[in-house]
């Protein structure tokens, strides 16, 4: 079977799609919430659009309350599953062009959530469709799941399978990391650290959108800050002026790997200790600007599963108090309680842990990871071995499933990063991966 050719005439319909439902700006919003809608008109809008598109395509179609959408096609006992997401972390930082207003430059393709995860879920839904035309989906059914809430805690699967009591598949795979295929992933939680703090000319703090991605922008509201004006210019940090409001400038980058960016927050916090000579502000700081942990009894290392990490996303300080969220990436060793307590007794914080998603480790020798690892080597001819990663996706809340793409080797990493983009051949080359590992796990013997 040649899976180049089986996916070809289907190249062009994908791009459109996908620009289709990138327009959707798909961002969780409390707000708008509804019973029916519960996580926000723009993601809801997106889910209702892959209904009416799996509809299209002849897929069987269940809303699943709201919560995700799930398209079904083929018959038979054996059941493969995609888990895919259309909800997008907020579009925060400098764009070049609209972060909804999906553009193509140089085979680009810009928009938030073109690879998170969208270009991914439209590779895999096409993949399945091509099969199911040539008459290849036999004894066995498709179902892609596609949740509404994987950035801010995946309450869309806990739903699908501990409220509505859904299938779990034979063999699942999620596209919503990298190739050429995830086999471990690390344990993550959030700490939620507070502080009773006084920080003289400071009226309030306030940074970040999301717990999984490094703050790129903090205001400080001040009364009086010409001398610390000074001070800044004089250690050369990135900053604006507006009014009483000093904007400190980062770079956001993924939670997983936040010694990549470049924390707005902890330079906000460390700058003021500095400057105002308060050793707790600077502490903070310093401390956490280590994202491994080693400068505070935090750091662990695993053969299979590397670092810890830990990166500070949302910042807030009023009338004494300071806020602030660490998300915490930890790897088998770890006991993410005690090293909780040694982050409060290094900082002299006071934190508490909101939910633990638990180390996720399958056999790389197994036969679903080694049927997947043949697709892909099969189509792209490289032979990097299966990962394991700091990121957490679906897989850790489905049976049998792993982490299977999209992000190629040799792609630049955008995601929740600005100008967030997906290669067009990287996409069409995906979608010829999943149709051929699709179509081996569909004949796999279970036994």
């Amino acid at each position: 079977m040649n899976y180049y050719s089986l996916m070809k005439p289907y190249k062009q319909e994908m791009v459109e799609k996908l620009c289709e439902l990138l327009k959707i700006p798909s961002v969780l919003d409390e707000k708008s919430a509804t019973s029916t809608m519960p996580f926000g008109k723009g993601v809801d809008d997106a889910l209702k659009y892959v209904g009416k598109l799996g509809e299209q395509l002849g897929f069987k179609v269940d809303y699943c309350d709201g919560y995700a959408t799930e398209l079904t096609i083929g018959t038979g006992d054996k059941l493969i599953s995609i888990f895919a997401h259309t909800d997008v972390v907020p579009a925060t930082g400098t764009w070049k062009y609209g972060p909804f207003e999906p553009t193509i430059v140089k085979n680009k393709l810009y928009a938030r959530g073109s690879s998170d995860d969208k270009g991914p879920f439209i590779a895999s839904l096409y993949a399945v469709k091509a099969l199911f035309d040539k008459g290849l989906v036999n004894n066995y059914r498709v179902r892609l799941v596609v949740g509404g809430d994987e950035e801010s805690g995946s309450r869309c699967l806990v739903h699908y399978f501990e409220k509505l009591k859904k299938e779990n598949p034979t063999y699942g795979f999620t596209p919503d990391s990298d190739f050429p295929l995830i086999y471990g992933e690390k344990g993550i939680t959030d700490f939620e650290t507070t502080l009773k703090i006084d920080i003289p000319h400071v009226n309030s703090i306030k940074g970040g959108v999301v717990t999984n991605a490094v703050c790129d922008k903090v205001i400080v509201n001040m009364d009086k800050f010409d001398d610390f004006i000074c001070y800044l210019k004089e250690q050369k940090i990135d900053f604006e002026i507006s009014g009483n409001d000093i904007t400190f400038i980062g770079k956001a980058v993924h939670g997983s790997t936040p010694e990549l960016g470049k924390n707005a927050a902890l330079i906000a916090l460390k700058s003021l200790g500095d400057f105002y000579k308060i050793e707790k502000l600077s502490n903070i700081g310093e401390k956490l600007l280590d994202t491994s942990g080693k400068s505070f009894n935090g750091y662990s290392h695993s053969k299979l599963l590397g670092d810890t990490t830990y990166c500070v996303g949302i910042i807030n300080y009023e009338n004494g108090n300071l806020y602030f969220t660490v998300n915490f990436r930890f790897n088998e060793l770890v006991n993410p309680e005690e090293f909780m307590k040694n982050l409060d007794k290094e900082l002299l914080v006071t934190s508490k842990m909101d939910g633990v998603s638990k180390v996720l480790l399958f056999d790389p020798k197994c036969k679903m990871v080694k049927t997947m690892m043949k697709a892909y080597r099969a189509e792209t001819h490289d032979r990097t071995k299966p990962l394991t990663t700091g990121g957490g996706t679906y897989a850790k809340h489905a049976a049998n499933t792993v982490a299977f793409g999209a992000q190629f080797p040799h792609a630049e990493f955008t995601m929740h990063e600005p100008n967030e983009y997906i290669n067009l051949d990287d996409l069409f080359m995906s979608s010829v991966i999943y149709a051929h590992a699709i179509k081996l796990l569909g004949e796999l013997d279970e036994n």
